[in-house]
């Protein structure tokens, strides 16, 4: 059967297609219309292309109208046969036809497929016909083409363009957790979908962190590689894409794993004989460590000779602390000590020392080496030497007191001598 065309423009295509003759070129040049659209092949015989003087190949370029549309709302898309020459306009109906899918989907104001979502919404006036095309709840697959015809004539053409908000269909990993070592790589992906195409972003710990960012041909997929991961990078790693409608995240953890960090805050250094050692050593690792406590060095066994004291506790999810008390009433006790710690990514420590203070040796070597004088007797009376605090240690207060006993010996000797001349003098005057 002939393909019956429009002038200056080639409209035979689905003519062409349903009766079995290969389909038209959409381009008709003028030194080819009495051959007919483009195609030697195609019957298109009434297609005629408008001429000029310029002798120039001209092309009949078929304009549609662009409509967009969200997904799942719904839209109208308008015919109208107003302004056109139509000698036939009682007789022909108006069609609504699925270009990209050869389908037509009204005539007249019925609907000829099989989906409840179309409607036709018809107006009849003097001077022109209207059909309305009614999608309500729109589908992903609904976009394309849609063409208004009445008889030869094409009214309008339509490109419904459904846009689709964001959605991220598969990523990795899956379990939205990843672990690695300290100083290796990590690597995460996020595959989007939607129209137009979202564009995918990449954040660490909400800052755009310097990484390899690749994106896989044919698909919407961005793979993210951080590089020599530090433990400072523990945290959120967010994916987000976008596009004009919307944006979608998704949200993973990483957990960088390293051994301990120990650290000693700022504490005495220097004590003295019987005085009590308060020191406290944090961890900081992940995981927590197996082993944390205080050893000496070079020891594997934690300390108990002086241990006075013990508390452990959790500062936050990743450190943890612990205090020992000392008590210090030997000489061995003083000298270094280690904080250590182990997890099953390594062991580290943290050295601390304690020190005699020298000006208390010295005191009481003075003491215990000289008798008791004027100047001891001095002494006695300083509040260094006769303090009852309960912090002062055992040998002092001994001293105390045996300068104290010394003091108070010499006192009772001299009253002893007064009230024997007291005595002598009282006979005498009995004599007398």
């Amino acid at each position: 059967m002939p393909c019956s065309c429009q002038v200056g423009k080639c409209s035979c295509k689905d003519d062409c297609t349903k009766s079995g003759t290969c389909p038209c070129d959409s381009s008709c040049q003028c030194n080819q219309s009495k051959k007919g659209c483009g195609n030697d092949k195609c019957t298109c015989t009434d297609c005629k292309c408008p001429t000029d003087n310029s002798n120039q190949y001209l092309f009949s370029v078929s304009l549609h109208v662009l409509v967009q549309a969200v997904l799942s709302s719904t839209v109208e898309l308008p015919c109208s046969n107003a302004n056109q020459n139509l000698d036939s306009r009682n007789s022909a109906k108006i069609v609504w036809i699925r270009d990209d899918q050869a389908d037509i989907v009204s005539l007249d104001s019925v609907i000829t497929v099989r989906d409840s979502r179309l409607s036709i919404i018809a107006s009849d006036n003097n001077d022109q016909q209207e059909r309305i095309l009614r999608l309500a709840n729109i589908e992903e697959h609904d976009h394309g083409l849609y063409r208004c015809v009445q008889g030869d004539i094409t009214l309008n053409e339509i490109l419904l363009d459904v846009l689709i908000p964001p959605r991220i269909i598969s990523h990795t990993p899956e379990h939205m957790h990843m672990t690695v070592r300290e100083g290796r790589d990590a690597e995460f992906s996020c595959v989007a979908t939607g129209h137009p195409a979202p564009l995918i972003l990449w954040h660490v710990n909400g800052l755009s962190r310097p990484g390899i960012v690749a994106l896989v041909e044919g698909r919407n997929e961005s793979i993210l590689i951080l590089r020599n991961v530090s433990r400072f990078d523990s945290g959120r790693v967010d994916c987000s894409a976008t596009n004009t409608l919307s944006t979608v995240n998704r949200q993973f953890l990483l957990d960088v794993k390293y051994k301990p960090m120990v650290t000693v805050p700022f504490h005495l250094s220097y004590f003295r004989l019987y005085d009590s050692a308060t020191i406290t050593c944090q961890a900081c690792s992940i995981p927590a460590p197996t082993i944390f406590d205080v050893f000496r060095p070079k020891k594997a066994v934690p300390i108990k000779k002086g241990l006075k004291e013990k508390f452990e506790e959790f500062v936050n999810q990743t450190c943890r602390q612990i205090t020992v008390t000392i008590y210090l009433n030997h000489p061995s006790l003083f000298g270094p000590y280690v904080c250590r710690a182990r997890n099953s990514v390594g062991v580290n420590h943290a050295e601390f020392v304690l020190k005699e203070s020298t000006q208390s040796v010295k005191q009481i070597k003075h003491i215990t080496e000289h008798r008791p004088s004027s100047s001891v007797m001095n002494l006695s009376t300083s509040p260094t030497f006769i303090s009852t605090n309960e912090n002062e240690s055992p040998k002092r207060n001994i001293l105390s007191t045996l300068v104290t006993t010394q003091s108070i010996a010499q006192k009772n000797c001299s009253s002893k001598s007064s009230i024997l001349i007291f005595l002598i003098i009282f006979l005498s005057i009995l004599a007398i």
